[in-house]
């Protein structure tokens, strides 16, 4: 699955970004610094957790390859360059399966 080829379907606690994704996008650039990741690097979010800080970026250029990171809200670049923690998945369908999926058994109280 690719996030251009299909609208995706969330569950629960993932919902689709909507008129926040250029809010997402500008908090990641001011949080990651030179060392991190995702510095420098263009993203396009597609979703956010109802119940937390997780943004689910799409990492453009990179054949389908995304990102979860937890947004810390600072404003401001921070000082650890792992943060803001980010958790890289290698395509859409691994993050649909191995988080979206564990994030959604967890939220309804299945594990």
């Amino acid at each position: 699955m690719n996030a251009n080829d299909k609208t995706l379907e969330f569950v629960q606690p993932w919902v689709a970004v909507g008129k926040y994704a250029e809010n997402l996008t500008k908090e990641l650039q001011r949080e990651v610094t030179e060392r991190h990741v995702l510095w420098r690097r263009p993203v396009r979010p597609l979703a956010q957790r109802v119940d937390c800080d997780d943004v689910l970026f799409e990492i453009e250029g990179t054949a389908n390859k995304s990102a979860v990171v937890h947004l810390t809200w600072t404003g401001e670049p921070e000082n650890d360059p792992l943060c803001p923690d980010t958790i890289l998945f290698e395509s859409i369908d691994e993050w649909v399966r191995d988080g979206m999926m564990a994030d959604h058994r967890e939220f309804m109280g299945s594990e």
